[in-house]
């Protein structure tokens, strides 16, 4: 990472998971917002972005890299987390636009491992590497006898998550701490900004 990466601001949208929050950064210097309800990042989003850029002294014509999950996860917040850097790079393509999987993002705190991630009926995302790439498949709850043995990373506000993997090994992944911690496992969507929204958003 060169200094005038560390340099820019950045904005880290976690719109996607079972927590609201972003997360303004600029080298050592960050502000950081837990939003609430995710089912509410409709009305949250654009207020929290306001917070923080008023907290860190800043304009949002001055934020040149956007970070953002494509899912697995909420509909909606996907959408919307995706949306807003699009929207803004349409006005200036200067900006760096990043994404990357969820689960493929809680892969990254342990590649042994299996990442799980609960659907709103209670179903799993569940995925794990495979010769250096991710591999994704989504597990009913009445096949959960057949999840594999091993460590799952989970994220810390996935209840429905926890209770099916309840007796099994489990790490839990703070989302928005490890899209910070994991920036450089980002892809580079600025110059392909027509493929930043999952293809599976186009038909909810």
């Amino acid at each position: 990472m060169t200094t005038a990466d560390e340099e820019r601001l950045s904005l880290f949208l976690d719109t996607a998971s079972k927590k609201l929050a972003l997360e303004l950064r600029k080298g050592r210097k960050y502000y950081r917002i837990a939003l609430g309800d995710p089912k509410k990042s409709l009305e949250r989003t654009h207020l929290g972005i306001a917070m923080a850029l008023d907290a860190m002294n800043a304009r949002l014509d001055e934020v040149k890299a956007f970070y953002c999950l494509l899912g697995p996860g909420s509909n909606t917040g996907i959408r919307l987390g995706l949306t807003i850097p699009r929207t803004l790079y349409a006005f200036d393509s200067t900006i760096q636009l990043y994404g990357i999987g969820t689960l493929a993002l809680m892969l990254q705190e342990d590649e042994t491992g299996y990442a799980a991630l609960s659907d709103r009926n209670g179903n799993l995302f569940v995925a794990h590497m495979e010769n250096g790439k991710v591999i994704e498949e989504k597990i009913e709850k009445k096949d959960f006898a057949s999840l594999p043995e091993g460590l799952f990373l989970v994220e810390d506000a996935d209840m429905l998550a926890k209770e099916a993997l309840k007796g099994r090994k489990i790490k839990e992944v703070d989302m928005l701490e490890s899209m910070v911690r994991h920036k450089d496992a980002f892809f580079d969507y600025s110059k392909k900004e027509e493929s930043y929204l999952p293809h599976y958003a186009f038909r909810i």
